[in-house]
């Protein structure tokens, strides 16, 4: 529903131009395929609702040159003679409401009439989705990646995969509202420090004081050196696994922690889940280089026409 008040709110932000050539001017020409400015404000319609939010018109040039990509795969599928069955778009549209959670017919077509599509409408994009997609299989084919590969990737981009030096503490912290309040909780906190440096133990010492009510705090486990306070990778810095620090000042209080052990930065070891993660980046980057090369292959073969200019909103005079 957050989705479909998307659509209803950029669609009161749409600024048609006034006269009526302009409004019917083709603006993406393929051969003898074309799209108009209404056609291409349906399709604005359409992404906001597929993006949740609604698209801004300094990115309506872009829209205009993927339309024409479009175009030209449509064009490309009709001649590898792709057909696509009543079935396969009939599925499509099942699983369009299932992703969208729309179970009741009155709500779908709500949907589409927000959309600014009929059914026949909807029924045809996804009809030329599916054929776009099946010409992209046959055009890109295959993309192999070998484990040599993604490891020479990892190897250079070494820096991207870094894991951040992690410390385990213990952390108390007083709270102290004024001066005073301040110098009675640093005694406090030295006192403390020193019983655990006699013997004690940190940990319980400080789950006493939480308990009390006197203070927050406890064992923190492992956390990333970079994601903690100023002040608390100060204490730290100079300590050694099972140290204590001397007490320290923050906006929060009165602090005192003891370190309990340190994991020193390192590169993500290149195994199980980087793999894939490598594999799935190095897959969707050679994809969208092949996919390039083919529709500029197609748009030297093809009669091409874009006017952006047509479907960019009207400027206040």
């Amino acid at each position: 529903m957050r989705r479909i008040l998307a659509v209803v709110a950029f669609a009161s932000q749409l600024v048609l131009p006034a006269s009526a050539e302009i409004i019917e001017g083709i603006v993406v020409r393929v051969n003898e395929r074309i799209l108009t400015i209404r056609d291409m404000h349906r399709r604005v319609l359409e992404k906001s609702a597929e993006m949740g939010t609604p698209i801004p018109p300094s990115e309506y040039a872009a829209l205009v040159q993927e339309a024409a990509d479009e175009l030209c795969l449509l064009e490309r599928a009709q001649e590898l003679k792709i057909d696509i069955s009543s079935d396969e778009v009939d599925q499509a549209v099942t699983q369009l409401r299932q992703s969208n959670r729309i179970e009741s017919e009155a709500a779908f077509d709500a949907m589409l009439r927000e959309m600014g599509l009929s059914l026949t409408g909807l029924r045809a994009r996804l009809r030329d989705t599916i054929a776009i997609n099946r010409a992209l299989q046959k055009e890109v084919g295959e993309i192999p990646i070998t484990e040599q590969e993604l490891k020479a990737r990892w190897e250079r981009e070494r820096d991207a995969y870094m894991l951040p030096e992690k410390i385990h503490i213990v952390h108390l912290v007083l709270a102290a509202e004024d001066d005073q309040q301040r110098e009675r909780e640093l005694a406090r906190a030295r006192r403390l420090g020193a019983a655990a440096r006699s013997g004690g133990n940190f940990a319980a010492l400080v789950a006493e004081e939480v308990a009390r009510g006197n203070a927050s705090g406890g064992d923190l486990g492992e956390l990333a050196l970079d994601d903690l306070r100023a002040e608390v990778r100060q204490a730290v810095g100079a300590l050694a696994p099972g140290e204590i620090s001397e007490p320290f000042v923050s906006s929060a209080g009165v602090h005192i922690l003891q370190l309990l052990s340190r994991t020193p930065a390192s590169v993500r070891p290149f195994t199980g889940e980087l793999q894939e993660e490598l594999h799935e980046k190095e897959l969707s980057e050679r994809y969208h280089a092949r996919l390039r090369l083919v529709v500029d292959n197609l748009k030297k073969r093809y009669v091409v026409e874009t006017r952006p200019e047509l479907f960019a909103p009207r400027q206040p005079s």
